[in-house]
């Protein structure tokens, strides 16, 4: 069994059987990654906490024989969300997290996209207006560190 360390921000997180959940994680190292946190929806599981969405943390993460990766120990070290966060600035982050998951395919590392998107949450939970001309821009230039240009309907195509 390999185990890894990274930096990573949590972008999504699913519920699958009893206590588990399946996390997208975008890290410093690998790129995208899908990994199971095991019983970590149960009430005294110590990484719940550390691996809500959108938050920066560092990870350790496990390969098992079947070459799933599953999270050992997380550690959060930045929160993009707080409690003064307002459910549009909460909707905008979501609709980030969603286009990034959906653009990438596979683990791929990328130091220009991890300080982009880095960059990118650090900002949005700044800004008071227009936060659709946010995500606009947002995928624009996500889809050109990616190398797509200004063509975002050829980037999406290319994706789906």
């Amino acid at each position: 069994m390999a185990t890894y360390q990274t930096n990573a921000i949590v972008l999504k997180r699913e519920d699958i059987f009893e206590a588990d959940r399946i996390y997208s994680l975008y890290t410093e190292d690998f790129g995208q990654v899908k990994a199971i946190a095991g019983s970590v929806r149960k009430i005294n599981a110590k990484l719940s906490g550390h691996l809500e969405p959108f938050n920066i943390v560092w990870v350790e993460l496990a390969t098992k024989k079947n070459g799933d990766l599953f999270i050992t120990t997380a550690l959060s070290y930045q929160k993009f969300l707080s409690q003064n966060t307002l459910p549009a600035q909460a909707a905008l982050f979501a609709k980030m997290a969603d286009f990034t998951c959906f653009m990438l395919k596979g683990s791929q590392k990328d130091e220009m996209l991890w300080s982009y998107i880095l960059e990118s949450f650090s900002k949005a939970d700044k800004i008071e207006v227009d936060n659709d001309k946010f995500l606009s821009a947002y995928k624009s230039d996500f889809i050109k560190i990616m190398g797509f240009g200004d063509n975002l309907e050829e980037a999406l195509w290319y994706n789906y």
